[in-house]
């Protein structure tokens, strides 16, 4: 009992502490110096789809608020930018190509089929420049308050002078060196890029201006042409944690001797991380921090500028979100992906569902002299094959599962108001669970397959064996993917999060897949690591290749032998190899060691595909 409530007396301190923390720091942003300045404007909402999330901006400042960090309407918006300014950096006739539609589709990637206005992101990108522009002349304007400016936008590194590349249209670094310089400012300028590609453009554009020092860490470098002063480090495909933290500990203080900056600039990409949706390194989100945390004190006392730069998917808005929050607040509070937020609610659910509701166990009898099935045949029902999926869900707890996730109002929300469940073992071995259409049992739309797998020893996986979500009634508004006959359902996050509650409750170490093809590996890749190095080598390797590529395109490519190895030019193909979602604290720290990662690393300086 002491020991007990020594903890939950340790437990109130640290809350304690944490909303003081906050508090001080809300009081500090109203009324005192600002731990951060930050540049905002809606116009910075980029009106696309797809792995870039338009609204990524605004989420930072979302959470901000929710967290009482920031009051709504305390950013700072930036005034509009003159194309003038534009044309003192840009060739005018560069420029004047930016009127042409095809031309914006090439520099984006967008398509107006796909409800793209390629005209809506250009402006959206001159907006987000001038906050950049706002955010150095603040910094420069009030040095005394030794607090980065932040702009929630900007880092377009691969725009040229007279040339736009990987969605940059302008260089908005460029354009608001310029600018300073323009006011009278002529101290060096450190642009420290932490992308996970190479600055080109910026690079470009400053190579014969040696007040200008362009640093740069990336997985490949794009333009080793002369400059007059830059610190480029390439550290090739799958960088972990380890790897991209001592590069940084090796470089970052040689930097700032070099320039002896009187202005930072700090691009602090996120496509670095894992679970992004383009890149192919492996940084943490807690490595990703930490790099945050030391550039940022590094270039305490100088006027600095952090940019967002690159960062695709749904979750690239959360480590820009960590790194403001602690600059606000003092903590360094991790912020949920959507996908461990997802578990979390469903976590919260599985809590409140009993076993025994579950398994369909007899209710507790209420009179001690009464005599059931069981009392009478004991042995011989004991003996009767089990019924029940997975030896434990009967098809009441199956039908329960399916409405408290909120599978089942998803089935109904597509029109199968009528849907069935079927989760009774057909024969020995047997554990699926299939969902028809309606009682006539002629549409499938959930089929799965499951099996219990020890993958090394001491490591008990459940392992989908077999997964089918379709969509019967609905016509394909795309092209199928290959192993497609109908549309997908969209629900597999709800299938994979359920699929998690199971292993968690029936005490697996995790969960386990061997997807069939490449675009169900880099759906899957957003919870699942491959389990080997080697395949997890291979599958980023395919991917750096087919960069650029939509998923599908990409698929087809692999799957006709376009993706080729560069110096044989052997056609690499997907190979399906088995990922695990780690559940246990054993099979977290397995694929998260150390070790693991350096042989993931060590695989892939051994592998260079290329498309041919």
């Amino acid at each position: 009992m002491k020991a007990e409530a020594a903890s939950l007396a340790r437990a109130f301190m640290r809350n304690a502490l944490s909303h003081a923390r906050r508090r001080l720091g809300r009081f500090r942003q109203r009324f005192g110096l600002p731990a951060a300045r930050i540049v905002f404007h809606p116009r910075y909402a980029l009106p696309l789809r797809g792995i870039v999330d338009g609204k990524r901006a605004a989420r930072v400042v979302d959470y901000l608020i929710e967290k009482r960090l920031l009051e709504p309407g305390q950013t700072l918006l930036p005034r509009d930018l003159a194309v003038r300014d534009v044309m003192r950096v840009h060739d005018p006739d560069y420029l004047a190509t930016l009127d042409d539609p095809e031309v914006l589709e090439r520099i984006f990637a967008s398509r107006r089929r796909e409800g793209a206005d390629p005209l809506a992101i250009l402006e959206a990108q001159r907006a987000a420049t001038a906050g950049t522009v706002y955010a150095a002349k603040l910094a420069l304007q009030y040095p005394w308050i030794r607090s980065p400016v932040v702009n929630l936008g900007g880092g377009f590194h691969h725009a040229r002078r007279a040339a736009a590349s990987g969605f940059c249209a302008f260089n908005d670094v460029a354009i608001a060196i310029d600018r300073v310089r323009a006011t009278g400012f002529r101290d060096s300028v450190l642009v420290i890029d932490f992308d996970a590609h190479q600055g080109d453009g910026t690079r470009s554009i400053f190579a014969d201006d040696p007040s200008v020092t362009t640093y740069s860490i990336h997985t490949q470098t794009l333009d080793d042409t002369f400059a007059a002063s830059s610190l480029d480090v390439e550290l090739g495909a799958a960088i972990g944690d380890e790897t991209y933290l001592g590069a940084i500990s090796e470089t970052l203080d040689e930097a700032f001797a070099r320039s002896k900056p009187g202005l930072v600039f700090y691009l602090a990409g996120c496509d670095v991380a894992a679970t992004d949706a383009l890149a192919d390194w492996r940084v943490s989100a807690d490595a990703i921090a930490e790099r945050d945390r030391r550039v940022l004190g590094r270039a305490s006392g100088t006027p600095t500028v952090m940019l967002l730069a690159g960062g695709y998917g749904p979750n690239a808005f959360r480590y820009t979100a960590r790194t403001l929050a602690w600059l606000l607040s003092g903590e360094d509070i991790a912020v949920p992906s959507v996908e461990e937020a997802a578990l979390k609610s469903f976590r919260r659910i599985r809590r409140s569902i009993e076993d025994t509701t579950l398994r369909g166990d007899p209710a507790t009898k209420s009179d001690p002299f009464e005599i059931t099935e069981s009392d009478v045949y004991g042995d011989l029902l004991s003996k009767a094959p089990d019924r029940r999926f997975l030896s434990f869900y009967s098809s009441f707890g199956l039908e329960l599962a399916f409405e408290r996730y909120g599978l089942a109002d998803h089935l109904r929300a597509r029109g199968y108001d009528s849907f069935v469940i079927d989760g009774e073992p057909k024969s020995a071995g047997d554990q699926g669970v299939r969902a028809y259409a309606d009682s006539s049992r002629h549409e499938v739309l959930i089929e799965l397959s499951l099996a219990e797998r020890t993958v090394e020893p001491g490591a008990k996986l459940l392992s989908i064996e077999w997964l089918l979500l379709q969509d019967p009634r609905k016509s394909a508004e795309a092209p199928l993917l290959p192993g497609q006959k109908h549309p997908g359902l969209g629900c597999l996050r709800i299938v994979i999060g359920m699929l998690v509650m199971a292993s968690e409750r029936l005490g697996y170490d995790g969960l386990t897949l061997i997807p069939s093809h490449f675009h169900v590996a880099a759906q899957a890749r957003r919870l699942f690591t491959f389990f080997e190095p080697l395949d997890e080598a291979r599958f980023l390797a395919l991917l750096r290749a087919t960069q650029g590529l939509s998923l599908a395109e990409a698929t087809a490519r692999i799957l006709g032998g376009q993706v080729v190895e560069r110096t044989t030019g052997e056609p690499q193909r997907y190979h399906p190899s088995r990922m695990v979602l780690a559940v246990s604290d054993m099979m977290k720290g397995r694929l998260s060691d150390p070790s693991f990662n350096r042989a993931v690393e060590a695989e892939a300086r051994k592998l260079d595909f290329v498309l041919s």
